[in-house]
């Protein structure tokens, strides 16, 4: 050790009090002080705001809080699902048909053997019964 390392003070304030103690103490002392920034340092490297992502070009599509948007699309799914779970498999037959392949009432009368009428009135049957469900 150099004479400058021997002359060196370490101390640290405990209670508004300044306690001169060894170099290993004040270590040990600081050493969660200084995790933590470093820790914030790296953090804040890595995170982004969102104007600096708007600056750069990326399309924010609202000021809204997005997480709500994200948690209101979540619950609306986890009812619909439950809601289609609760139809009869003619019902979500027919949902199936009319929605997600797009077929057209005239055409699921045709493929069922009815009439488009009965198509027509058992698909505003069913989508009473999921609003309903939605009210709840």
């Amino acid at each position: 050790m150099s004479n400058s390392d021997d002359t060196r003070k370490y101390c640290i304030t405990i209670n508004g009090e300044e306690v001169t103690v060894n170099e290993d103490v004040y270590r040990a002392f600081k050493r969660p002080a200084w995790m933590e920034r470093k820790r914030r340092e790296v953090r804040n490297e890595k995170e982004r705001s969102l104007d600096a992502f708007m600056d750069e070009g990326f399309d924010i599509p609202s000021n809204d809080p997005l997480t709500d948007e994200i948690v209101e699309d979540k619950l609306l799914l986890e009812t619909l699902y439950m809601a289609l779970a609760e139809l009869t498999e003619n019902e979500r037959d027919l949902i199936d048909a009319l929605f997600y392949q797009k077929k057209s009432e005239h055409t699921v009368a045709r493929d069922m053997g009815i009439s488009q009428n009965t198509v027509n009135y058992h698909k505003k049957r069913v989508l009473d019964k999921l609003r309903k469900r939605f009210k709840k």
